[in-house]
């Protein structure tokens, strides 16, 4: 089920109730709603509910096959979500007017191709989606443009890879400003890269920011300034060893 934690007192409070897998939350811009996925009925579909816990579930979106939100824009306008395609692996696909989207909603494809886009994330003016994509061989985080009266159209307008050491299939995230991405390498290090994107897309080459303790999800403060994401309980958390004996034996070998 989906839970909101208030961080300044602790509290946590209980969003769904419900016998499925509830899960993939993503805030509105505004922060009164969430949006997520759900198998209550077969395959993960798209539910809108208040996210201080009020009213009931409004199913936006229901298919055949699983979906999974993935970004909301910061003007409303736009929710983008995975799914796998009946012809190629997963793709983006845009839910246009999320808020008051029904059931029977008419998606809009983003990006489909014959590699996996996931985690398609909308930059704060609304210009540009960063994604993670297997089309080099090994997961990278990506930026195509987006334009909202031709979405269709807009991921052909190019691409950038902007990670050079991989990057996980949860990520990417945009700061606040917009002027960097952020994501985790498979090697466990979060990677900022610093974007310009007045004129053109142009990027500078990805910096290590810390290590992280575990390859998962992580989100952002809109200021840029505090990262959420999981480390193992206690400040005193160690790595698990192995002791190997009677290992002389193996040197003779």
């Amino acid at each position: 089920n989906i839970w909101v934690v208030d961080v300044s007192k602790g509290s946590a409070t209980k969003v769904t109730f419900n016998a499925g897998r509830d899960d993939f939350p993503v805030w509105s811009s505004d922060g009164k709603t969430i949006v997520f996925s759900s198998n209550r009925n077969g395959p993960m579909d798209l539910y809108l509910k208040n996210a201080d816990g009020s009213g009931e579930e409004r199913l936006l979106l229901k298919s055949d096959l699983d979906k999974r939100a993935t970004s909301w824009s910061r003007d409303g306008r736009f929710l983008m979500y995975m799914s796998p395609g009946s012809n190629t692996a997963t793709d983006l696909w845009v839910l246009p007017n999320p808020s008051s989207a029904t059931g029977d909603a008419k998606p809009i494809p983003y990006l489909q191709t014959e590699f996996q886009e996931v985690s398609g994330s909308f930059s704060p003016d609304g210009h540009w989606v960063a994604y993670v994509s297997a089309e080099s061989g090994n997961a990278q985080t990506y930026v195509r443009p987006f334009d909202p009266d031709r979405i269709a159209e807009s991921a052909t307008g190019g691409r950038w890879m902007v990670s050079r050491e991989g990057s996980a299939a949860n990520q990417p995230r945009w700061s606040g400003d917009g002027k960097a991405i952020i994501y985790v390498t498979p090697t466990l290090q979060l990677m900022s890269v610093s974007v310009d994107t007045t004129k053109s897309f142009q990027f500078e080459a990805p910096r290590r920011l810390v290590n992280v303790p575990l390859l998962t999800g992580f989100t952002m403060t809109a200021d840029g300034k505090r990262l959420l994401m999981p480390l193992p309980e206690g400040s005193n958390a160690q790595s698990p060893f192995t002791v190997v004996t009677n290992w002389q034996a193996v040197l003779q070998k």
